[in-house]
């Protein structure tokens, strides 16, 4: 039974290198997460991580007397995990003083790219290393078996043994890989949408608003850009607090939600600031028949109180790109210039820049 066990041990340390390699991604994976969203929620899945690559690492080292050959891979690999955890800890020291746009946040993640890509190539050695050792005790394997009777019970344990063993690790893995999936799919989209509303946030907005002038210079087409403040909200949050605040801002998404077009791209932009980027119109009016359908929207109860209706006006100010302004900054500046004047001069109106 020396080859089953030895089968067996190889069986295991292969599992733990995967395993191994997979916990290190999802530590990059919930870094990312926090450093793309400023949410100390993704913290939790990092250090859970880092936590069990650690171990990992550690019980693989311990196999070394087993598997001579893991030295060489096992020493460099040391240095690179060092070296990762180092760059971790300077990213969250800038994340935490320099805020997520830090241009020394792009080089820490550089560097940590490449490390990431040395440590799948000193972990892809260690698994061929498990490879070749296990083809060796196969050879083994295949001399005894044919040694013994093929009605031996031996050989039956044998092979079920090595079968049941191989498929449980071979489970562990597809299910360890989607849910390592699902979870960077779920900080992709938390990281460009707002977390209360699920509107695009700030960042996906001018991503979006960039591609669009783009386009509309391609095809010498218009943009038009809405920008949006609701009347009387801090009011709200005052009297009922926050949380009333929030089922506020929810209630009033919906009923902007209403009356727009499937084209239409609404972003939450601040606090109860949104912004609207409008295609496929020929005449400036198409604009403010929008903007004050809108208004309209927002006349009825965005929701009821101790049976006390809550109201909330809006205002909105108005740019189109390029007959107004040249380019994307220019376009924020005057949308965001001609909301104010529609604050100051009445409120829950629309106003064009000038």
């Amino acid at each position: 039974m020396a080859l089953t066990n030895r089968k067996v041990e190889i069986s295991d340390t292969r599992y733990e290198i995967v395993k191994l390699m997979n916990t290190i991604v999802d530590s990059e994976t919930g870094l990312r997460g926090y450093l793309m969203t400023g949410s100390v929620q993704f913290l939790e899945p990092y250090k859970r991580s880092a936590k069990e690559t650690s171990l990992l690492f550690s019980k693989i080292k311990s196999r070394e007397v087993d598997f001579t050959r893991f030295k060489p891979s096992l020493i460099t690999l040391d240095k690179l995990i060092q070296e990762k955890s180092n760059i971790i800890k300077s990213t969250l020291r800038i994340q935490l003083t320099a805020g997520s746009y830090s241009p020394h946040l792009t080089l820490s993640a550089d560097a940590s790219k490449t490390l990431m890509d040395k440590i799948g190539l000193e972990i892809n050695q260690l698994d061929k290393i498990m490879q070749e050792e296990a083809e060796l005790v196969d050879v083994k394997l295949s001399l005894t078996i044919n040694r013994l009777k093929l009605g031996s019970l031996i050989v039956v344990i044998l092979i079920i043994t090595i079968l049941l063993i191989n498929y449980k690790r071979t489970i562990w893995l597809f299910e360890h890989a989607s849910s390592s999936q699902e979870l960077a799919e779920e900080f992709g989209y938390l990281a460009m949408h707002d977390a209360l509303t699920h509107l695009p946030n700030r960042r996906n907005f001018e991503q979006y608003l960039k591609k669009s002038i783009s386009q509309a210079n391609r095809h010498w087409q218009k943009v038009g850009l809405l920008y949006m403040d609701l009347d009387g909200f801090k009011l709200i949050n005052d009297q009922y607090g926050h949380d009333v605040g929030d089922d506020a801002l929810i209630g009033s998404v919906a009923k902007i939600n209403e009356v727009l077009r499937d084209s239409d791209f609404l972003a939450r932009i601040g606090g109860d600031e949104f912004a609207l980027v409008v295609h496929n119109f020929n005449d400036p009016k198409e604009l403010l028949v929008l903007a004050n359908r809108i208004i309209q929207a927002l006349k009825t109860p965005v929701m009821t109180i101790e049976e006390n209706d809550v109201l909330m006006g809006i205002s909105i100010g108005i740019a189109i790109y390029p007959d107004q302004v040249k380019n994307v900054k220019e376009l924020i500046t005057a949308a965001d210039e001609a909301m104010y004047k529609a604050k100051a001069t009445g409120k829950n109106q629309a106003v064009f820049h000038a």
